[in-house]
C-alpha cells in the first residue's frame, strides 16, 4: 500500500508525456531554440543594446510603437476570444479541468491557440527592445525583464505537454489584461493623456495572480487529476509575480505620495520667497560681472586683450538686446573705439587707460541706471567724450512696467 502511494506521488511530480501534435511545429521539438532566444534577448537588453545606444540619440519610434501596440491589442483580443470559445465557455470546469489530447475540433482548436500564445510571448520581446532604442532605461525594471524572460519558456511547456485544461485559465486572464494594457500604450503613443483606467492596470494584474493562486490551491487541495507538478509550478510562479507586482505597486504609491508632498511644500514656500525679493523695476547688471568688467578695464593691457576678456564675460549666446534696448556687443565696441581713436597713426604700443576714470564711469552708470525710469536707454559719457552703453549679460530682474 505504501509502495503504491509513493509510486503515485512520484508519478504526480513528473512532467506528463509530450503532446504528439507538437512534434512537427517550429521550436517545439526541444527547448534549446527558445532558451537561445531568451539568452539573446537578455544579452541585447542588458549589454549589447545599452552599449550600442550609449553615444547615440534616442530613436523616434512613435509610429512603429503605435502599430506594434495595435497589433498586440488585436492579437490579445483574438486569443481571449479563442480561449473562451475553445473551452472556457464550451464545457470547461472552473474547479478542475484535465487536458484533452484527442484530435477533436475543440481540442485541436485549444492546442493551436496554445501555440499562438507561445509565439505571442516571443513577439513581446519587442517591448524591451523599444525601451533600449529609445533610451528608456528606467522602464527596464527587474520585474519587466523577469516577466519577459520567463513567459516564453512557460508557454513552451504549455504547448509541449499540457495544451489545455487548468493551465489555460491564467492565459485567458492574461489576454484580457493585455488588451487593456496595449490599448493604453497605443493611446499614450498617439498623444492621449489622462486615460482613466491607467491607475487600475497594476491592480487588475494583482487580481489576476490572486485568482491563479486560488485556482492552483483548489486543484491541489481537491485532488484534481491535472498534473500536480505543473500545478505546483504554476502556484510558485503566480506567487512570485504577485510579490513582485505588490512591491511595484507599493513603491509606486510611495513615489506618488512623496511627489504630492513635495509639490505641496513648494507651493507653500514659494510666496514667502517671492515676497522677500526687492524688485527695482529695472534690469540690473549682476554685481559679479560689474566687478569683473572693472578689473579688466583698469588693467594696463592692450585693447585686443581687453576686448577678448570682455567677450568671455559677455557670452555669444546672450540676448542681442536687453529690455532697455542696450546691446552687449556695443559695450565692447565702445571700449575699443575710443582707444583706437586716441592712438591715431602712432606706432604699436599699449594705450594707457586711467583706472580711476573708468571706475568713475561705471559707478556713474550704476547710479543713473537706478535713478532713471525703466525702459530708457542708458548712456554714459566718459571724459574723452565717447558715448558708451551698459547692457546686462544675464538679467536678474526684469522691468516691472
Amino acid at each position: 500500500m505504501l509502495h503504491l502511494q509513493l509510486l503515485r506521488t512520484t508519478k504526480s511530480l513528473t512532467f506528463p508525456p509530450s503532446d504528439p501534435r507538437a512534434k512537427h511545429l517550429p521550436f517545439m521539438d526541444n527547448p534549446l531554440p527558445t532558451l537561445g532566444m531568451i539568452i539573446c534577448y537578455l544579452l541585447w537588453v542588458l549589454l549589447i543594446g545599452p552599449m550600442y545606444m550609449r553615444d547615440r540619440k534616442p530613436m523616434d519610434l512613435r509610429r512603429v510603437i503605435i502599430f506594434y501596440n495595435l497589433f498586440q491589442v488585436l492579437l490579445s483580443g483574438y486569443m481571449f476570444y479563442e480561449h473562451l470559445m475553445a473551452g472556457w465557455v464550451s464545457g470547461y470546469s472552473l474547479t478542475c479541468q484535465t487536458v484533452d489530447y484527442s484530435d477533436s475540433p475543440l481540442s485541436r482548436r485549444m492546442f493551436n491557440l496554445c501555440y499562438v500564445y507561445y509565439l505571442s510571448k516571443l513577439s513581446e520581446f519587442a517591448d524591451t527592445v523599444f525601451f533600449v532604442l529609445r533610451k528608456k532605461q528606467s522602464q527596464i525594471t527587474d520585474l519587466h525583464v523577469y516577466h519577459h524572460s520567463l513567459t516564453p519558456i512557460e508557454a513552451w511547456i504549455l504547448t509541449k505537454f499540457i495544451a489545455g485544461g487548468n493551465a489555460t485559465l491564467p492565459n485567458v486572464i492574461n489576454n484580457f489584461v493585455h488588451v487593456l494594457m496595449y490599448f493604453y500604450y497605443m493611446l499614450s503613443a498617439m498623444g492621449y493623456r489622462d486615460i482613466w483606467w491607467k491607475k487600475y492596470m497594476t491592480e487588475v494584474q494583482i487580481i489576476q495572480f490572486i485568482i491563479c493562486i486560488a485556482h492552483c490551491i483548489n486543484a491541489l487541495a481537491t485532488g484534481c487529476p491535472f498534473p500536480r507538478f505543473i500545478t505546483t509550478l504554476l502556484l510558485i510562479n503566480a506567487s512570485i509575480f504577485l510579490a513582485l507586482f505588490m512591491n511595484f505597486y507599493i513603491e509606486s504609491y510611495k513615489r506618488k505620495s512623496k511627489s504630492a508632498a513635495a509639490k505641496a511644500s513648494t507651493a507653500n514656500s514659494t510666496p514667502s520667497i517671492e515676497a522677500s525679493k526687492e524688485v527695482s523695476g529695472v534690469q540690473e547688471l549682476p554685481a559679479v560681472e560689474v566687478a569683473a568688467t572693472l578689473t579688466i578695464l583698469t588693467k594696463p593691457t592692450s585693447t585686443d586683450q581687453s576686448v577678448q576678456e570682455l567677450q568671455k564675460i559677455v557670452p555669444e549666446d546672450s540676448p542681442s538686446e536687453d529690455i532697455n534696448n542696450n546691446s552687449p556687443t556695443e559695450l565692447l565696441e565702445s571700449v575699443k573705439k575710443p582707444t583706437e581713436e586716441s592712438q591715431g597713426e602712432s606706432l604699436e604700443g599699449e594705450p594707457q587707460v586711467e583706472g580711476s576714470t573708468v571706475e568713475d564711469v561705471f559707478i556713474e552708470a550704476q547710479t543713473k541706471q537706478q535713478q532713471e525710469p525703466a525702459g530708457l536707454r542708458q548712456r554714459i559719457v566718459a571724459e574723452h567724450g565717447v558715448e558708451t552703453r551698459t547692457g546686462s549679460t544675464q538679467p536678474i530682474e526684469l522691468a516691472s512696467g
